[in-house]
């Protein structure tokens, strides 16, 4: 089904021997339905001579036509014009599977505003501006008066003529609502809130260069720390390194901690300081095993979900110095003990090789994962850094950030993985693809 949704104006529906705005768009869209927003003045002229519907029926003799009478009076002014929009609204709700057209000459500058900005918003809609006769303005032309002979005057509408050109356009609106999307999407970006972007993107793919889309479903998925998915999305690029490292261990904390930061900078503090306590432990093991250079087996037994239960009887033959701190730190240590941070720790403490200022740092952390994560994880409220400030060691969620990112990098001394922030550099390319469209 096709409505026309229109204001009236003084050069409809025929000026000047032409067809005005309203009656050309019937003749070469062929509306099944025409919903006319009368001011009172249009009311009034309606209602003395039929001058509307007359032409209408006489044109289309098959045409639906309702209209919405109103009392607006100053029609100039656009805060009394929101009915204009409300009806619209109210169509649309009504008509969901409907194409609706949408005249963008009839009516006050006002109303062709407000006309133009609700092509703009919604799907399902065409804009559609009518050139005068003459490609000029239409106001100096002869205006039929309310006292007007009708039919005479339909009688003699020149665009009734065999030849008569058709002087509807519909002009480039979505230049309009794609740089209002392209700001949405912008902001969306600089927050890091890539799924709403992906989403907009995909309700909107006629506007962007698909290479929008591929980034941004590339971000989406390596957020998620979905690497094989995110990869998928972008087979080709030549614009940016998507990986720093073939070293897949390294890879994976490199993400985990940039994805660490973008909680922060988001300000979801709990996410934040939850994930502490598992990066911890994979950073940590790491050291142990790449650069302290122990080996897990030697330890205790990985099972079959990657866990390390650490046996007494490997670590007392293998490193006794191990099993001693362990021992002095529980008393009685317990056999088949998961392998964690905490335990990690103090069998680095005993080793001569660990960084004194690495060493230094997980320390500080530990008091972190002990208090301030256990503080978040027995809340069910937001937590502000206001409360973080006043939890020992009272760091903000910054000072934290920054005291993981500098034992990362003591970890990752010698390895190849991104020094900065991908998701910046991933932004940076997605606003410039952003510069590039299709009408």
């Amino acid at each position: 089904m096709r409505i026309l949704y229109t204001p009236a104006g003084d050069t409809d529906p025929i000026r000047d021997f032409r067809d005005g705005a309203i009656l050309h768009i019937i003749r070469h869209y062929a509306p099944d339905k025409v919903v006319i927003f009368l001011s009172a003045e249009m009311v009034a002229k309606e209602e003395n001579n039929h001058c509307y519907s007359k032409a209408i029926k006489n044109l289309v003799p098959t045409c639906e036509i309702n209209f919405i009478s109103t009392k607006i009076v100053n029609a100039h002014k656009m805060e009394e014009l929101l009915p204009l929009a409300e009806e619209f609204l109210k169509i649309r709700r009504a008509n969901i599977q409907a194409e609706i057209l949408l005249n963008l000459s009839s009516g006050t500058p006002q109303m062709k505003s407000i006309m133009s900005f609700l092509a703009t918003d919604f799907d399902n809609v065409r804009a559609i501006q009518v050139d005068s006769p003459r490609r000029q303005s239409n106001r100096s032309n002869f205006a039929n008066q309310d006292n007007d002979d009708i039919d005479f005057i339909i009688e003699s509408n020149e665009d009734n003529l065999e030849k008569a050109p058709n002087r509807c356009s519909e002009p480039p609106l979505k230049l309009l609502r794609r740089y209002s999307l392209r700001h949405q999407m912008l902001s969306l970006i600089e927050n890091y809130d890539y799924a709403s972007a992906l989403k907009m993107y995909q309700q909107n793919k006629a506007l962007f260069d698909e290479g929008v889309g591929k980034l941004l479903c590339h971000v989406v998925n390596r957020e998620m720390l979905k690497t094989e998915d995110a990869f998928k999305c972008l087979k080709q690029t030549g614009k940016i390194s998507l990986s720093a490292t073939k070293n897949r261990e390294v890879q994976e904390l490199n993400e985990f901690f940039m994805i660490m930061e973008l909680r922060q900078k988001k300000k979801q503090l709990p996410e934040f300081i939850v994930k502490i306590t598992p990066f911890l432990y994979y950073l940590t093991k790491f050291y142990f095993v790449n650069k302290i250079g122990v080996n897990l087996d030697t330890i205790g037994d990985v099972v079959k979900n990657k866990t390390v239960k650490i046996s007494c009887a490997k670590l007392s033959r293998n490193h006794p110095g191990l099993m001693q701190a362990l021992e002095r730190k529980y008393w009685n240590f317990r056999d088949g003990t998961d392998l964690a941070f905490s335990n990690l720790l103090i069998m680095l403490e005993a080793m001569p090789k660990c960084n004194q200022e690495l060493l230094s740092l997980l320390k500080e952390l530990r008091v972190v994962e002990e208090k301030q994560r256990n503080y978040i994880a027995h809340t069910i409220v937001s937590v502000t850094e206001d409360e973080l400030m006043n939890i020992e060691p009272k760091l903000n969620s910054a000072q934290i950030l920054e005291k993981l990112r500098k034992a990362f990098n003591l970890v990752m001394d010698g390895e190849q993985y991104f020094k900065k922030n991908i998701y910046d550099e991933l932004n940076y390319h997605i606003k410039k693809t952003l510069e590039d469209f299709k009408l």
